[in-house]
């Protein structure tokens, strides 16, 4: 496959302008949420009592035990060399790294559908993705890994030549080297190149992301373990013992969700709750635009039933762009499915990217299908920025009223911590210890 399959063929201007008016919108709207007073709130949330802490321990030279291999952490800690160990530094490299996502986002949409439509519109639903937003703000991993996961997978899309294999492999080992649950992403990567003639360059130059991964995590042990340079080999296989002995732990808890609850957003998490000097809320909740999470969905579900007919059919063309798309969806949410490790909605996140590509190829679809297809496209996109905007107070810390931010809240499970859902080991009637 020299390109993947266009699915444009005309253009309706005017309707092209709406939507780029909008995804300029959502973009100055989602860099300034990612990016406004990343300062407060001045204490850690959530999981910033980990990260944060472990990247400063790096400068420290003290020993410590994560799960996840230190890449992510080894960023974080650039930015507090720069900037000191204050929450305004916990939190750049996450804001940095979430505004350059929205640029990888907009070239996929190029490079996976090559229409200037398709392009406007990840845009506009990667900028205004309120729970994107959120992990842009906040001093954890989870941005990082979506960051290159989606790397790898654009670098596939681009590549032309054996060499852009090479660049391939080096992304998955830097996207491995956040999080494991990253390494699926080298099936719908390797599915592209081997549309393009690419595959066996791509297998070929896999010792590198292992290098990389490897090399990394060896320089962890330097700084933390041993200066030793052969008892620090010892150790990166100590702690990929002690880390397989733990990736399953099912440790209880009230914000816990399982696989099956990301798709249909059950159980997004409250990072912080604070009243201001004026009696108003200042929140961050991890909640998705509802709109375009389950739009997201159901073009996911949409995808699969219209490949399994075409296939059934002996339609189905290797070379159209949702078949990597739900390729990586799905790989990407399998490792979780048999797990017995007590997840939370924010391992959705390197899936959600795939579930919005999936809704962009249905909306290029109607784009292209009746004359009124471009203003369903201009309506829908309209409908995705009016509820970014309505939700955006709970992903930025604004000031919001009671009143107000209930109107927003459409399920309990949505913001009680009291509310937990089946899989997170906290509910009625025999709830674990700690969960509340």
């Amino acid at each position: 496959m020299a390109r993947v399959k266009s699915v444009l063929r005309n253009e309706n201007p005017f309707a092209f302008v709406a939507v780029l008016v909008m995804a300029a919108a959502a973009l100055a709207v989602g860099v300034w949420g990612r990016v406004w007073r990343l300062g407060f709130p001045p204490e850690t949330m959530w999981d910033e009592i980990y990260f944060p802490v472990m990247a400063s321990k790096y400068l420290r030279g003290v020993e410590f035990f994560d799960l996840h291999p230190p890449l992510g952490k080894f960023i974080i800690a650039w930015s507090i060399v720069l900037f000191g160990d204050t929450p305004f530094a916990w939190r750049l490299m996450p804001a940095i790294f979430g505004c350059a996502l929205i640029a990888l986002a907009g070239a996929v949409g190029w490079y996976l559908f090559r229409e200037r439509v398709a392009v406007a519109l990840l845009v506009l639903l990667f900028a205004g993705e309120t729970i994107l937003i959120v992990h842009s703000r906040t001093g954890v991993m989870d941005i990082f890994l979506v960051f290159f996961v989606m790397a790898t997978f654009l670098v596939a899309l681009w590549a032309r030549e054996p060499g852009h294999a090479l660049l391939t492999a080096v992304l998955l080992g830097l996207a491995i080297s956040i999080k494991w649950a990253a390494f699926p992403v080298a099936i719908p990567a390797g599915y592209v190149l081997w549309r393009k003639g690419l595959l066996k360059p791509f297998v070929a130059s896999l010792w590198v992301s292992v290098f990389i991964y490897f090399a990394l995590v060896y320089v962890e042990r330097l700084i933390i373990v041993t200066s030793n340079p052969f008892q620090a080999w010892v150790e990166v296989w100590s702690w990929h013992l002690e880390a397989a002995d733990k990736i399953d732990a099912a440790i209880p808890h009230a914000w816990g969700s399982p696989w099956w609850s990301w798709p249909v957003m059950l159980r997004p998490i409250r990072y912080e709750y604070l009243v201001d000097a004026d009696a108003r809320l200042r929140v961050v909740l991890a909640i998705g635009n509802p709109l375009v999470w389950w739009s997201s969905t159901l073009a996911v579900l949409a995808g699969l039933i219209d490949l399994a007919r075409r296939a059934i059919t002996r339609t189905l063309s290797a070379d159209d762009p949702l078949v990597p798309i739900v390729l990586g969806y799905v790989v990407l949410l399998l490792p979780w499915v048999p797990g017995t490790r007590v997840p939370y909605i924010y391992n959705y996140l390197p899936m959600y990217a795939f579930a919005l590509l999936a809704l962009a190829y249905w909306l290029v679809k109607i784009w292209r299908g009746p004359s009124f297809g471009p203003w369903l496209v201009v309506a829908f996109s309209a409908l995705a920025l009016a509820t970014a905007l309505l939700y955006l107070p709970l992903a930025t810390t604004l000031p919001i009223d009671q009143d107000d931010l209930m109107r927003l809240i459409l399920f309990d499970s949505w913001f009680y911590q009291e509310s937990p859902v089946p899989g997170s080991g906290c509910t009625p009637p025999d709830p674990a210890p700690g969960c509340f």
